[in-house]
């Protein structure tokens, strides 16, 4: 009997999921719509950054990248000490559509994919790429909707 490899191991579970379909997907960003506007007030009518803040907690920054009647993009993340000043994690810039109430993560931490050394992302297709950019802002989204909780958005520059 064969001993199974870590690599076999990984290509064994790799091989037992299934992959994501667009409707799968398109479910995730109407979710995502639904979780973003209960942490954000009315998206469409923000022109300014914003920043939510809580005793004990990091302050969480919302940056207006583009605006247009129908599509916006923002930055949503933390702004964190390190030796080197600030650094902003898990920085995580989407996608808003008004008109069909979807939201779309872009990127986390200026990359397309959050793990860009797993060994069979070759095989990944467009839509478990979007899935997996997407269950991050998901989960993100309700981590932030616990912490933030009644908490007021205030503007800055």
């Amino acid at each position: 009997m064969a001993i199974m490899t870590e690599l076999d191991l990984i290509r064994s579970l790799y091989n037992q999921q299934l992959p994501k379909t667009y409707n799968e997907v398109s479910d995730l960003f109407e979710s995502n719509y639904i979780k973003l506007s209960k942490l954000i007030p009315p998206l469409e009518l923000l022109q300014e950054n914003h920043v939510l803040r809580q005793n004990g907690e990091n302050n969480l920054y919302l940056f207006v990248e583009s605006k247009s009647p129908y599509t916006s993009i923002y930055t949503l993340t933390h702004k964190l000490k390190s030796g080197n000043g600030l650094v902003c994690r898990p920085d995580l810039k989407f996608k808003v559509f008004f008109d069909a109430k979807l939201v779309e993560a872009i990127s986390i931490c200026n990359e397309h994919v959050m793990n860009k050394n797993h060994p069979f992302l070759s095989q990944c297709s467009d839509m478990d790429i979007q899935w997996e950019l997407n269950v991050f802002l998901q989960r993100w989204l309700e981590y932030c909707s616990s912490k933030y909780e009644r908490q007021n958005w205030e503007t800055f520059c």
